[in-house]
Order: C-alpha cells, then structure tokens, then sequence
C-alpha cells in the first residue's frame, strides 16, 4: 500500500494523532505511578503531601527566648552609660 496523495497524508497523520495520544496517555500513567501521594491522608501522621506529590515530614518549631540576648543588651547599655558618665567627670575635672 502507498502512500500518495490526499488520502495517504490523511492517514498518516491520523496514525500520527493516535500514536501522541498513547504516548501522552502513557507518560500520564507513569507519572500517576510515580507519585508517593495525593493527599495528606496517604502519609504518616507526622507528615504531608507536597506540591511534589512527595510525604514530608512536618517541621518541627522550637520554642526561642531572648532572655540571654537581652540580658547581654542590658548589661552593655548599663556599661555604655557608666562609660560616658565617667567620662564626663574626667573631662568636668572631678566628682561634684
């Protein structure tokens, strides 16, 4: 059988159209397939589904206290001012 003429470019992308259409349907199966979930329900209790259709693991929030950080920031304003206090005795020439 030839292929020529109207009839033989029509068939031809009709087997065409069909053969994308199968890869298409395959690629969507395969990536269906690959997939560790579709929605949170389908991981552990500790985790959920990402945008990568991945479980991930929740992530774990810990408590900060600032406490120390402004304790050290206390003390140096306290130092800063007892600093410029005597200085400025030292430059008046004494105690008053």
């Amino acid at each position: 059988m030839k292929l020529t003429g109207k009839k033989g470019a029509a068939e031809f992308a009709v087997a065409f159209i069909v053969v994308l259409a199968l890869f298409i349907v395959f690629a969507k199966i395969v990536e269906l397939n690959g997939r560790e979930c579709s929605k949170d329900s389908d991981c552990n209790n500790d985790s959920y589904c990402g945008s990568d259709f991945q479980c991930h693991k929740f992530p774990v929030i810990t408590q900060v206290t600032y406490i120390p950080a402004a304790m050290i920031l206390g003390v140096c304003i306290i130092a800063g001012a007892w600093i410029l206090r005597k200085k400025k005795e030292v430059e008046q020439g004494g105690h008053h």
